[in-house]
């Protein structure tokens, strides 16, 4: 074959290979807001699935790295390779821990989720359909209700992972408003069902973290889409009384002590998470900068060994990596969140609506870290990272409306 014909052939060798890149590329951006809820979804089947399943979108995400653009996102992306070089240096202090460099492997994995969302999806690109995105909280809460309904006939005791489910199905019921019905069948009525059937499989599986998240999800989605923030001042105490009236009066048997101080009142209540929590707080670390490693504070509290986290995302993400690695953390979410009263203002239509189902979805992954999970969970590491970056593409594209 002559020279000709060699360069020929490798243009159109290289040629494919782009468009070979650019298909991949355009199939994850058509996807990029379902595949993330998809594979958090894949938790509920269980937590190996659930692990293989990111790892998979993960490795995809990386071989088309090369055609992403997170120029315009570098702060983002600096401060979070910042955070994951804080949380690597806490995995080797004060001695090494194969256990803390395996989580630090999982948490730089699924960071990497904020990445490829703000690399691949864009707010004016529609695809999928957002109807297939809204049927994942439904399919979860008929399997949910088939859960509920085989332990409550064939076992005695709850399996934890029920109620684990159980957070997974309030984190993504946001998601359910994205849902439109044709004909006369108003969505707002299927909203409100699937809310009801919701708030009562998760008060008969005695979830009251669940149920918060459940309902101030709700509550955050109607505030934001009707520009009514200061609804969620009258309906989260409202909440919080419905959702201990609902766990600890009609589906418990003993019912609601409320003798005692106060402290000791709220401390059963919660499940003593407030004796976790003041006993860490009273407790620092030795180094304050950079804490004791990940996954490695119950090591360094024998007062709290009966469980196996601080069940606070702040807290633990404090006394496991320090001052240095919480503060890069926050600085993390304020970035990311730094344009939301512009967004309040700004958008109208589908651009509001599906802005309002992601900080709703996000906030509810945020009450259940506040409440239960530490940063290390797959709530908090991979899906409520994903949706705040998908408000922070939202707040990126006001800015440049504006200008």
């Amino acid at each position: 074959m002559d020279i000709q014909g060699q360069m020929y052939n490798r243009a159109s060798d290289l040629q494919s290979d782009l468009m070979q890149t650019s298909g991949v590329f355009d199939w994850f951006k058509r996807y990029a807001l379902l595949l993330p809820v998809i594979v958090m979804a894949s938790y509920y089947i269980g937590r190996g699935l659930g692990d293989s399943l990111q790892l998979l979108y993960l490795l995809c995400g990386l071989y088309v790295l090369r055609g992403m653009d997170v120029s315009p996102h570098r702060r983002v992306v600096y401060l979070l390779v910042v955070l994951l070089a804080l949380f690597l240096v806490s995995v080797i202090y004060p001695d090494f821990s194969a256990r803390s460099l395996k989580h630090w492997v999982l948490y730089a994995l699924s960071s990497l989720v904020l990445i490829f969302t703000v690399g691949t999806f864009s707010p004016s690109h529609h695809e999928p359909s957002y109807r297939w995105i809204a049927v994942v909280p439904v399919a979860l809460l008929i399997g949910f209700s088939f859960e509920l309904g085989y332990f409550f006939f064939y076992s005695e005791n709850f399996h934890p992972a029920v109620q684990v489910n159980g957070m997974i199905l309030a984190a993504l019921s946001p998601l359910v408003f994205l849902i439109t019905l044709p004909g006369k069948l108003s969505p707002v009525f299927f909203h409100i069902l699937f809310y009801l059937l919701s708030f009562i499989a998760l008060s008969l599986a005695d979830s009251r973290t669940e149920l918060l998240m459940l309902l101030l999800g709700g509550a955050f989605f109607v505030a934001i889409y009707t520009k009514k923030i200061s609804v969620l001042f009258v309906v989260m105490p409202i909440v919080f009384v419905v959702a201990i009236v609902s766990d600890s009066y009609l589906f418990r048997p003993q019912g609601l002590d409320i003798g005692g101080d106060t402290f000791q009142w709220l401390d059963r209540l919660s499940s003593k998470r407030l004796t976790i929590w003041s006993t860490a707080l009273s407790h620092p670390p030795d180094n304050i900068l950079m804490g004791v490693g990940l996954h490695r504070s119950i090591e360094f509290l024998p007062q709290i060994s009966y469980v196996k986290h601080l069940h606070n995302l702040f807290i633990e993400i404090w006394y496991e990596t320090g001052l240095l690695g919480l503060l890069a953390y926050l600085l993390l979410l304020v970035l990311l969140f730094w344009g939301a009263p512009r967004a309040y203002r700004m958008f109208e239509g589908i651009d509001r609506r599906v802005y309002a189902v992601f900080f709703a979805s996000g906030m509810a992954a945020l009450i259940g870290g506040l409440l239960d999970k530490g940063y290390l969970h797959p709530l908090t590491r991979y899906y409520m990272l994903f949706c705040f970056s998908v408000l922070y593409l939202y707040h990126r594209r006001c800015r440049q409306s504006k200008a």
